[in-house]
């Protein structure tokens, strides 16, 4: 039935021709995917590229954030000692103040006695 609409000389020549069309799709697609394979591990090496780049700020940052955290410390040490010193130096004011004060009553109460 076949032979009547399309004589297979025709019909074999049509197969060949499909077969060669394929066939350069097929090498188009492999060329395609073997350039997106390869795009594709660019990527992946700027994308790890950028990675390092990164841990290595980070660890950049740490490091920072470390002396600073040093710093603090050793600020805050320097701080303590100092309000030491000064809670040293209030006691002792204020114990001449209440010497003087206690000093000053007791005068005031024995003037007669030792001023007669």
């Amino acid at each position: 039935m076949a032979d009547e609409f399309v004589r297979k000389e025709h019909f074999d020549e049509y197969v060949l021709r499909m077969d060669e069309r394929f066939l350069g799709i097929e090498k188009r697609m492999e060329q395609g995917f073997a350039h997106a394979e390869k795009a594709r591990e660019q990527n992946l090496i700027h994308v790890n590229e950028r990675f390092d780049d990164l841990n290595q700020r980070f660890d950049d940052l740490n490091r920072r954030f470390d002396g600073l955290e040093r710093r603090m410390e050793e600020g805050f040490s320097e701080l303590r000692a100092d309000m030491r010193q000064m809670r040293n130096w209030l006691v002792w004011l204020f114990g001449l103040v209440v010497f003087g004060f206690i000093g000053s009553i007791v005068l005031i109460l024995f003037r007669g006695l030792v001023f007669k």
